[in-house]
């Protein structure tokens, strides 16, 4: 048995101790670092699962990287792009690229009998990865996409359907201010919650060929290209790869691609979810802090007490 054990349980656990004035501080001061242990690890899981389920929510609606013509603006009205690239669909081969699909956007009103709403349609192909939105869905289902014959179904979220008070399988009506100005009729087929208020609130899911025969464009042509990555940390590192390899050089049209990654699409919310490691480390100081006082306090009254013994 080592030294130090040894004295360990014969001053602690030896069955003639009595209990001296010193023992209640002792406990005290064992429970108190206890305690703060406790509370730095729940607040860092806490703080790291919100910025994981947070992250995801808001990659769900929007990918890791996304690709875009050079021309296009923050607007979600866009300049088409042909999706005949040498990328598409193969850059899911390469290392830590999941998955690669393609969309189209396309701002509009919802109108009903009663309300009226601006939203975003976004359209999509056969390649649209549902898995996010599935885990999500309250209603219904999710789209099945055809690629020679148009739908006319739609997923809206709950927060809308509440707001516009829509039912699985209503007819909606659309309109999109252009010249001449349009209308669509579509049919709720699938009700999505994920929880984030203005996302939920802005996006409603199409099939794509509605936004390209809105825009007067080809079979070919789509607003862009969303990318899924495996690895997060690698995000960076994975959009400078894309950048470099597809972003500096010209198209057949003459326009050129934009790659822009998720943090830069969406800075306001990453900035804000950067913020709240702060706090983390504001509460990990301050129980660190707490947790060594008690642990001098308990080592000087065990030296006091144990003075003769030493």
């Amino acid at each position: 048995m080592k030294f130090e054990l040894f004295v360990a349980k014969r001053l602690f656990f030896r069955k003639d101790k009595k209990t001296g004035i010193s023992q209640i501080p002792i406990n005290i001061a064992v429970g108190g670092i206890a305690i703060g242990m406790a509370v730095m690890i729940l607040s860092v899981a806490i703080v790291t699962g919100f910025k994981k389920e947070i992250r995801g929510k808001v990659i769900g609606f929007g990918s890791h990287i996304s690709i875009t013509n050079l021309d296009n603006n923050n607007s979600y009205q866009t300049n088409p792009v042909s999706k005949n690239q040498p990328f598409y669909p193969a850059l899911d081969t390469v290392e830590n690229i999941r998955h690669i699909q393609v969309f189209a956007t396309k701002p509009g009103i919802i109108k009903t009998n009663e309300q009226i709403q601006g939203v975003v349609l976004k359209g999509i192909g056969t390649d649209f990865d549902w898995s996010f939105f599935a885990q999500n869905m309250v209603a219904g289902d999710t789209l099945v996409i055809q690629e020679t014959k148009r739908t006319t179904d739609i997923v809206i979220s709950e927060q809308l359907a509440n707001l516009l008070s829509l039912e699985l399988g209503d007819k909606m009506s659309m309109y999109f201010i252009q010249q001449p100005p349009r209308h669509r009729r579509f049919t709720v087929t699938g009700i999505y919650k994920t929880g984030l208020e203005e996302f939920d609130k802005l996006f409603v899911f199409c099939d794509i060929k509605h936004i390209q025969r809105l825009n007067g464009w080809e079979s070919n042509q789509v607003s862009g290209f969303e990318i899924f990555i495996d690895q997060y940390d690698k995000l960076d590192e994975t959009g400078l790869m894309v950048l470099n390899e597809f972003a500096y050089r010209f198209l057949e049209d003459g326009s050129r691609l934009k790659v822009r990654t998720i943090k830069q699409n969406h800075p306001q919310i990453f900035e804000w979810l950067r913020l709240t490691d702060t706090n983390v480390w504001v509460i990990l100081t301050l129980m660190l802090i707490v947790a060594v006082f008690n642990m001098v306090s308990g080592i000087l009254i065990l030296i006091l007490e144990q003075t003769a013994a030493i």
